[in-house]
């Protein structure tokens, strides 16, 4: 899972520099967020190869550069002057960040996520063998 998320990172800041250079006049909202959010990712997948378990980061710098991109990329397409370029760049950046928001969020879980089984085991046998018997216990004089 690093190393996808890492390279999504690099996807990510290559596409914003691509849109930069297709489209110069375009704000350079997606541009900006393109760089940090890939540098984010990076930096999330060295988390997760350095053994940090958690998503939520991970989850919270996509969610934050899909909402950013998703304006510049409803406003190329209704304006009449944005190039094909331009327009098939940030819709491809929009979908590979929702995409990327669908595999953190479901992706490479393990196989006992999956079961309806509780995920710890009952080690009953061994928590008997452990204790003593109950009649050797010293039994206690009943209160008067």
């Amino acid at each position: 899972m690093a190393g996808i998320i890492m390279a999504y990172g690099v996807v990510l800041a290559g596409l914003s520099l691509a849109i930069k250079t297709v489209m110069p006049e375009l704000e350079k909202i997606p541009f900006i967020v393109g760089l940090s959010g890939g540098g984010m990712c990076v930096l999330w997948g060295l988390a997760a190869l350095l053994g940090h378990q958690r998503r939520v980061g991970t989850l919270l710098t996509l969610v934050a550069v899909a909402l950013v991109v998703l304006s510049p990329t409803l406003r190329v397409w209704m304006d009449s002057s944005g190039t094909v370029g331009a327009r098939l760049l940030l819709t491809l950046m929009l979908a590979l960040t929702v995409a990327m928001i669908m595999y953190v969020m479901h992706g490479e879980r393990p196989p006992e996520f999956y079961q309806k089984e509780p995920s710890w085991q009952d080690n009953s046998e061994a928590r008997d063998k452990n204790t003593p018997a109950v009649e050797s216990r010293p039994q206690s004089k009943p209160r008067r």
